[in-house]
């Protein structure tokens, strides 16, 4: 399947004052047959995006217009591409490489069967996956209208593909599945296919060996990075309904060490008409947005115009070095946990946070895209990568304070304090992104990265501006929910050791509805507290309030009659208290 522009259309595109988040999109689309389909529909939710398997996301699949269509059916969109990219350093190369996927990609769909050896991407399932957990073969009927509508097909043939693509889960490649049967193996008569919970689900393998594709990119040769994408939605609830999870799988699959690499989630967001956009990041919630420099936007109106983000919710896992504090969280990193893939790993693992976030406009002279198909374009991206200027490598400076930073525009734009945009550059089209580094890759090594990508506003009531603190509200669910549904995974054997440490485990199941677990360990005994909050602070249950012995223990609460929200639960003893987050949806 191929989707190319021509130059007559590319022209038309460029010039048409009606097509405001249209693009010239250089083409880069495959060469030759691949499995089919290579494009899918993540579009369960109040936001519908397009993927396909060489990288290339939010795009329409003509590759020619936004994808990102937020509210549902409002034919308005957000976000015109948007794709994950990473720098490497290689020993005996001077030339940083950059690859993964912006206007163009450097991937094509397939794994790496051994190093420098791709899998024939012709192959018939080397294709994009999707899948429903309430659509499989011989189950109940399922309306399917909203979908084939929004994809332009009839619903036989939206449910055909589910069910082919229930039956065909490349689970032996990596895709993520629920083993019901419990035996390891993907079973498509018992065991269901995608994340646990979600609405829908997406995946599919890529790799970088193509030598025309990367230099094509940022003119630098492949890295030897095997690419493994999970996307996944929920749905009925007002906070998922906005939001859905990007899960990126890196394999070094070469016979180098990657050196000094960065990670980085990119877009070009167009909020409506690509013209008139400011962005901005919140350090803290790991979070870099988009949002109209107005209250008014062509392309939204009637409705007030939205704001955008995408949030770091988990990053790599790299060894803590004594005395720092990387991560930001108050502990030293020597002595600190990181997680991976369910796993708690330390002491002396920390995920690496945000560390650099980084911005540039169409036609700037100095802040201005990187340059496709040369070496150069590949070390002005490293530049912004440590969030540097791109054509300059120098620092960002905060006109307010004349200091230097890795995290420009890094204030609020709804009380207009700190650095914000619009101090400097006027409303334009605007492209952002968010990096984590510096990190090693061996031979063999795995790294994942988890973002989240938010939409919020487009609603009456909700300016512009207001629509930040939508999307940073949804920020603050999807961590806590993502923190809650994957805590460190427990083994047998230490369910049996004596307890050596307080411990305050995360509630099971999480989210919950109506009752949840809630599970804790004692290293000597004494009097201890267990107590429920609500998100304004107010105390609701007290479940536990006595003199206990050294052990493990667990506690049922039951919350019938509240509504859904963000909940928290309290353990204190004689100089102990730990307080964690659950989640109640009804």
């Amino acid at each position: 399947m191929k989707h190319l522009i021509s130059s007559l259309t590319i022209l038309f595109l460029f010039f048409s004052p009606l097509c405001y988040s249209q693009k010239p999109v250089t083409g880069n689309s495959p060469s030759s047959p691949q499995g089919d389909p290579i494009f899918a529909y993540l579009n369960r939710n109040n936001i519908s995006t397009v993927f396909k398997n060489d990288g290339i996301s939010d795009i329409d699949v003509a590759q020619s217009n936004s994808g990102f269509v937020y509210p549902w059916g409002s034919g308005k969109t957000a976000v015109f591409i948007s794709g994950l990219l990473w720098g490497v350093q290689i020993s005996g190369d001077p030339q940083v490489r950059v690859g993964g996927s912006t206007y163009v990609t450097g991937l094509q769909g397939g794994k790496i069967l051994s190093p420098g050896v791709a899998e024939d991407s012709n192959l018939p399932h080397v294709r994009i996956y999707r899948v429903r957990p309430d659509v499989y073969p011989g189950g109940p009927p399922v309306d399917l209208s909203m979908e084939a509508i929004d994809e332009f097909k009839t619903e036989a043939q939206v449910r055909a593909q589910y069910e082919l693509d229930w039956v065909e889960w490349r689970a032996i490649d990596g895709a993520p599945f629920d083993d019901v049967d419990g035996d390891g193996l993907y079973n498509p008569d018992f065991d269901v296919p995608g994340i646990s919970g979600a609405s829908q689900t997406i995946w599919f393998v890529a790799n970088d060996l193509e030598p025309g594709l990367t230099m094509n990119l940022y003119g630098t040769l492949p890295i030897g990075i095997e690419y493994q994408a999970t996307m996944w939605a929920y749905k009925d609830s007002v906070g998922w309904d906005n939001l859905f999870f990007r899960k990126y799988k890196l394999i070094n699959k070469s016979e180098t060490t990657f050196d000094n690499m960065y990670i980085s989630m990119w877009s070009d967001p167009d909020v409506g008409n690509s013209t008139d956009d400011f962005v901005g990041c919140d350090t803290i919630l790991s979070l870099g947005y988009a949002y109209n420099a107005f209250d008014f936007d062509a392309t939204y109106t009637p409705l007030p115009p939205p704001a955008v983000g995408f949030d770091l919710i988990r990053g790599p896992i790299v060894p803590g070095n004594l005395g720092e504090d990387i991560n930001r969280n108050g502990v030293d990193d020597g002595y600190d946990y990181g997680m991976f893939e369910g796993e708690k790993r330390g002491p002396g693992f920390i995920n690496l946070p945000l560390t650099a976030f980084y911005y540039f406009i169409r036609g700037d002279t100095i802040l201005t895209d990187p340059t496709l198909a040369l070496p150069q374009g590949a070390t002005e991206f490293y530049n912004y990568f440590q969030g540097r200027i791109g054509q300059t490598g120098e620092f960002y400076v905060d006109p307010n304070t004349g200091l230097s930073t890795t995290f420009p525009l890094s204030g609020n734009p709804v009380d207009s304090t700190g650095w914000v945009d619009g101090q400097i550059h006027g409303p334009a089209d605007r492209r952002l992104g968010l990096s984590t580094g510096p990190l090693t890759m061996a031979i063999g090594d795995t790294q994942v990265v988890v973002i989240a990508e938010i939409a919020g506003g487009a609603i009456d009531g909700v300016d512009h501006k207001s629509a930040i603190d939508t999307i940073k509200y949804y920020s603050e669910l999807a961590q806590a929910f993502y923190d809650a549904k994957y805590p460190p995974l427990v083994t047998v054997a230490d369910e049996e050791l004596q307890p050596v440490e307080f411990r305050l485990f995360q509630n099971y199941p999480n989210p919950f509805n109506p009752s949840t677990i809630i599970k804790f360990s004692l290293p000597f005994s004494g009097y201890a507290t267990l107590k429920i909050y609500n998100a304004l602070g107010e105390e609701l249950a007290l479940l536990l309030d006595k003199e206990l012995t050294t052990g493990t223990y667990e506690v049922n609460w039951n919350a019938t009659g509240l509504p859904s929200g963000v909940y928290f639960y309290q353990l204190q003893t004689e100089g102990y208290v730990e307080t964690k987050k659950m989640i109640l949806i009804k």
